[in-house]
């Protein structure tokens, strides 16, 4: 990321609500305390998932080589979230999934991944601004579909608004929304790119 990015990602961390603990809207499946994560989200009834990445991850970064001449600094802070990625399985074991369909509309970019089912379901994680470090969570076995909106103030991707959930059950995605009812001002036709 180039400066100018990670300035933006910072104002974007410093006007966004925290998510810890997640908003009311976002449903969750209750797990008993003895069950690991792994098992009870595969074992568990899918709700749709939405902006549940903590918005700012506390990270301590330490020096793993001492230098000559040099005395190590470590740093310890928060990190803003900027956006989301998808994978076939755990993060450290896979390639992340680029997405379906990518749409640039006047409000920003919006990306959909269609998740076709498959044994042992899809992961996700959330990244922060100036970090490599992420957290990761498997996603409930009967996702189908993911998307994310961006937000068009900043000059890297920077989500806005993301969910999961079977498709079918979802609001429509922003590029799949119904026109506009007669007598309203009709919106261009947005260009919708699919990526193969």
């Amino acid at each position: 990321m180039t400066a100018a990015m990670l300035a933006s990602a910072a104002a974007f961390a410093a006007t966004a609500p925290a998510h810890a603990p997640p908003p009311a809207h976002v449903a969750t499946s209750a797990r008993p305390a003895s069950a690991s994560p792994v098992s009870s989200a595969a074992s568990a009834a899918t709700a749709t998932l939405s902006d549940a990445c903590p918005a700012q991850l506390p990270v301590k970064q330490t020096i793993s080589e001492a230098i000559a001449d040099w005395t190590p600094l470590d740093q310890q802070g928060n990190h803003p979230f900027v956006r989301v990625a998808f994978y076939p399985g755990p993060p450290a074991e896979s390639s992340l999934i680029v997405p379906s369909v990518e749409y640039k509309g006047q409000t920003g970019m919006h990306d959909g991944w269609d998740l076709p089912r498959r044994q042992g379901g899809y992961w996700m994680t959330c990244a922060y601004g100036n970090t490599t470090a992420t957290v990761a969570r498997k996603l409930g076995d009967d996702v189908d579909f993911c998307q994310a909106d961006y937000d068009s103030r900043f000059f890297t991707l920077v989500v806005r608004h993301w969910s999961c959930g079977v498709k079918r059950s979802m609001a429509p995605p922003v590029w799949a929304r119904p026109a506009p009812r007669p007598g309203s001002k009709p919106a261009a036709r947005p260009t919708i790119k699919r990526v193969d």
